[in-house]
């Protein structure tokens, strides 16, 4: 029996970071299940754009990190809402 692939389309407003680390995110976690693209998504997540971020490296690392973790949480949550 084949399994139904769904799809996930990410955009970034910015198309500087959100969409691709969001791309990656789902490549690692969806064993498969997914088949994604960084582009355009009627899904709104307000994620501050890293790419804005100022400050040290180790600053802008930080914002980097929070949105990458968020990105996370929210994918998590479309897996198991499948």
């Amino acid at each position: 029996m084949m399994t139904e692939v769904k799809r996930a389309l990410f955009l970034c407003t910015g198309n500087s970071a959100r969409s691709q680390m969001a791309e990656g995110l789902m490549k690692a976690l969806s064993a498969g299940q997914w088949e994604d693209r960084s582009g355009a998504k009627r899904l709104h997540w307000p994620l501050k754009d890293p790419v804005a971020a100022i400050g040290t490296i180790e600053q802008r690392l930080v914002v980097f990190r929070r949105v990458r973790d968020d990105l996370k949480v929210r994918i998590e949550g479309l897996h198991k809402s499948e």
